[in-house]
């Protein structure tokens, strides 16, 4: 079996109607099959081996347990992983055209890249984050309130926690290794807003807010892989998240969806501009 150079890591979860989209983008991310290895972690005992394409890169992890969590799921997916390249995309979410081609040689080079995230209500695309050039940077992941997905180095591949955002809490930790920023490539990542999610619940917002305190608070007591003097920047990103979730909370009677808010919060600090020019700076 030829060893593939990028592992794709997707947690499913009720992805049945998503999941062939996303892997359709790994096929078109601009590397041949047989350098990519997508590894699916079903996450609500669904069996998805009978709904997908026969594709010689599609792996499935063994059966694990029943909504253990995002986290978990990704951790399963990694045990199983063998390249040299770690990527990360969700059962719901896809790539633009030529992802992995644009950010391999990044990450490569820097131990980490990002691509601007597209969030997409339907067909309308409401907002790229972040809205500027040049690198992404451990505050963006506060200010702009989004989950940036990184293709990495497998030496710079942590495991996840068990807290809701802990995908934020990888991205935060590996960007805080890095230095504090890391290169953005042009592709980008089309996050896609799911209505059915566990983020759009009655009391997602109460239960993400303590998993904000608990982030700040085991990042300050020395968990997780973070250089010592870049502990208070990781912490500092959930201190963030949590007051823009605040702002959004106050203005709920007026009906407008979180990525709506994000985009003209933005765009009022940017000058009417919430989806940036994008050139070809990644140097850090």
């Amino acid at each position: 079996m030829v060893q593939p150079l990028v592992s794709v890591i997707l947690p499913a979860f009720r992805a049945e109607a998503t999941l062939p989209q996303a892997l359709a983008s790994i096929q078109e991310a601009g590397l041949p099959e047989h350098r990519v290895e997508a590894i699916v972690a079903s996450d609500d005992g669904r069996d998805y081996a009978p709904l997908l394409p026969d594709l010689p890169f599609l792996r499935l992890t063994p059966a694990g347990p029943v909504q253990s969590g995002a986290g978990a799921a990704r951790n399963r997916a990694l045990a199983h992983a063998r390249g040299e390249i770690i990527a990360f995309l969700d059962a719901d979410d896809s790539w633009a055209p030529g992802y992995l081609a644009e950010l391999v040689p990044l990450a490569r080079r820097h131990g980490a890249a990002f691509a601007r995230t597209r969030v997409f209500d339907g067909a309308r695309c409401l907002c790229t984050l972040p809205a500027h050039d040049g690198p992404l940077r451990l505050e963006d992941l506060g200010h702009t309130g989004a989950s940036f997905h990184p293709v990495l180095d497998r030496r710079q591949s942590r495991i996840f926690t068990d807290h809701l955002s802990q995908d934020v809490r990888h991205a935060a930790e590996l960007l805080a290794r890095v230095g504090g920023a890391a290169p953005l490539g042009e592709a980008f990542y089309e996050l896609r807003l799911n209505r059915t999610s566990t983020t759009a619940g009655a009391h997602f917002a109460a239960r993400v807010a303590r998993a904000y305190e608990a982030h700040v608070s085991e990042v300050l007591a020395g968990k997780g892989d973070i250089p010592a003097g870049l502990r208070p920047r990781v912490a500092q990103v959930f201190r963030d998240k949590a007051a823009l979730n605040a702002a959004f909370a106050q203005q709920a009677a007026t009906g407008q969806g979180f990525y709506e808010f994000v985009a003209a919060r933005l765009s009022r600090q940017t000058g009417g501009q919430a989806t940036p020019q994008i050139s070809r700076q990644t140097a850090l």
